[in-house]
């Protein structure tokens, strides 16, 4: 089993694979250097990405193929609809990895780390990756990881995965 987690800029996506899925092999997908061609550089990533999910087992990805369709367009100026296209592509042998997207309902809970492309733009991104996530055909859920105006405890995120993960297997 497989899984990739998605989510805007310090939603807790390591936290969630430090926490809850340790002992995946964790794949890091990153944006493209400044100095490569965006493009072609991402092409790359993203079938490595799709090829290694198809293939691979026990392995778990930090961050999809949703951070190149809301940030390509967005910060980037391309269009991103070759992901997918090679979704698309490889579907029928995806049907071991769930996708997860985790989420908030208050963004008070989150601090600026200098890293994100706009801190600032944050709920309206959150917007965007829900959007494009429910576009998706994949095995996929959706974790929010607060609680009121904090984040969650682990074990609350914890559950709320299990029975996530129990209904989306059931599916």
């Amino acid at each position: 089993m497989n899984f990739v987690i998605t989510g805007i800029d310090r939603i807790g996506k390591n936290t969630f694979i430090r926490r809850i899925l340790k002992g995946y092999k964790e794949i890091h997908l990153d944006k493209p250097p400044k100095d490569s061609d965006p493009l072609t550089w991402s092409k790359s990533q993203y079938l490595d990405y799709f090829m290694t999910l198809a293939y691979q087992d026990h392995v778990v990805f930090n961050r999809g193929h949703w951070d190149e369709l809301v940030y390509a367009p967005r910060y980037r100026d391309y269009s991103p609809n070759y992901v997918r296209i090679m979704e698309d592509e490889y579907r029928d042998n995806l049907k071991n990895t769930y996708f997860i997207l985790l989420y908030t309902t208050d963004f008070n809970i989150m601090q600026d780390d200098g890293k994100s492309h706009d801190f600032s733009r944050r709920q309206e991104e959150q917007e965007d990756f829900i959007k494009k996530f429910e576009e998706s055909k994949l095995n996929k859920m959706m974790i929010q990881v607060n609680e009121g105006n904090h984040y969650a405890g682990q074990n609350i995120v914890r559950q709320r995965f299990i029975d996530s993960l129990i209904k989306a297997m059931e599916k």
